[in-house]
């Protein structure tokens, strides 16, 4: 039976399952695609640095402020035209302009240029994550949610991995053959090639995007996997009706999650310069031992998460979402702290597994709350919002934080590891009192939210 002719069955009418978990996939490695083009700067620190002639505080600039100044501004408008257009089209037109901005962030010369090259890697990434989950949301019931955005999630860790590991094998094979002529461009080295391949590579996922088809929008105020009506643009004044209605349990779940965010990026950013720095690894070896251990806390957290979601609220706990996510921020305190302390490599990259598998357990049930509980023609638009708690709050500031500790209360870039370890000790406990807050909310405000 086609996808097409079981899409109009009323209750069954959900796309074939196996294309469904396709589309998850190929959402999954655009993700993984981003992260790369967004962290890979974080190994290239020392090379910028030396070359730019920048601080700290300039560097942490590229990795959040620049990026999430558009990324969040455009977000919403963005989301806007997803929630009416075609899904597909607008993230691939997004990451076709973040790979060639990527690209861009190598020919810069001086930091202005390179600044506003990060910022157009935002306005590309900031397509990707509101269209995602409201096409994830149309593949999939409620009740089956949160492993697939579990697993699209797992594409930021699967992406800080890959940079990681991809980026410390670059920069070995670029040291390796020294200067590269490139028509058109001109000479290139160290870590301006490194950007410019890495851009370019990531295009493949463009064609990976063109195979992913739209499905049909489903309403959550209807029966189970009932047909929305053809979508059409909602007014801003219905969407902010709703927000205004149920602002609270929004308000401290994507709260909550953004703090955490705060101390999550901060970690991303800075632990390979810390490695760098504190043990005296290069560059290569600092990107490839935490890149392993990246990807596979940050994968098999996300499939936890997403797994212990769903078998909870199918054993009909209908807080099994937000449940996770408490769980996870406090199991994420202590080891976020304790990991920048750790004496040697090996204790450090260990408990930094838990940073990742927590982290990242978090993310689906998160997301998926979003989703289940918003008008399926605003889903984009919450989607974005929920994207910008992450974005705004911590990327905006976790790189940010870490590097103002280090350059004006420490004044020494050698003490970046106690750095990190203070934005965990003070963020991550407003981020767990945010979320438990809203585990304690839930039950009065689901009367007035769209539960599917």
């Amino acid at each position: 039976m086609s996808t097409q002719t079981s899409e109009h069955r009323g209750e069954h009418a959900w796309p074939n399952p196996n294309y469904a978990w396709f589309v998850v996939i190929v959402l999954a490695l655009a993700n993984a695609v981003s992260f790369i083009d967004r962290l890979i700067l974080t190994l290239l620190v020392p090379a910028i640095k030396a070359d730019l002639q920048i601080s700290d505080t300039q560097i942490s600039l590229l990795q959040g402020f620049a990026f999430t100044i558009f990324y969040c501004a455009l977000g919403l408008p963005i989301a806007r035209l997803a929630d009416t257009k075609n899904r597909k089209y607008i993230i691939m037109t997004g990451a076709t302009l973040w790979c060639l901005m990527t690209a861009a962030c190598g020919l810069a010369r001086h930091y202005g240029q390179i600044f506003l090259a990060r910022v157009g890697v935002g306005v590309g990434e900031a397509t990707l994550s509101p269209s995602a989950y409201s096409i994830l949301a149309d593949y999939f019931p409620p009740e089956k949610l949160s492993l697939p955005i579990g697993i699209f999630s797992a594409g930021v860790t699967g992406g800080v991995g890959l940079s990681l590991i991809a980026g410390a094998a670059a920069i070995q094979w670029v040291a390796s053959i020294g200067t590269v002529n490139v028509p058109l461009i001109g000479p290139l080295s160290d870590w301006r090639l490194v950007f410019v391949l890495v851009g370019k590579l990531g295009l493949f996922v463009v064609v990976l995007l063109s195979f992913v088809r739209e499905t049909v929008r489903r309403d959550p105020l209807r029966h189970a996997g009932e047909l929305a009506a053809k979508p059409a643009g909602v007014p801003v004044r219905e969407v902010l009706a709703y927000l205004k209605r149920n602002w609270q349990i929004y308000f401290l779940v994507m709260g909550g999650y953004g703090v955490t965010s705060i101390s999550a990026y901060g970690i991303i950013s800075w632990t390979p310069v810390f490695y760098m720095r504190s043990f005296g690894l290069t560059a290569p070896e600092a990107g490839f031992m935490m890149g392993i251990v990246a990807l596979i806390g940050g994968i098999s957290g996300s499939f936890f998460g997403g797994w212990w979601a769903d078998r909870l609220e199918r054993q009909g706990d209908d807080r099994a979402k937000i449940r996770v996510l408490l769980v996870s921020c406090v199991a994420l305190f202590p080891v976020g702290v304790l990991a920048p302390l750790m004496p040697s490599v090996g204790m450090a990259l260990t408990v930094l597994f838990g940073t990742f598998f927590f982290g990242t357990a978090a993310a689906g049930p998160t997301g998926a709350f979003v989703q289940a509980v918003t008008p399926s023609r605003m889903r984009a638009q919450f989607g974005a919002l929920y994207q910008l708690a992450l974005n705004l709050v911590g990327l905006g500031l976790g790189p940010t934080a870490v590097a103002l500790f280090t350059d004006f209360v420490f004044g020494d870039e050698m003490m970046v590891r106690y750095s990190i370890s203070l934005v965990v000790l003070i963020f991550n406990p407003f981020a767990i009192l945010f979320v438990w807050l809203g585990f304690r909310h839930y039950p009065k405000a689901k009367p007035t939210l769209a539960v599917a």
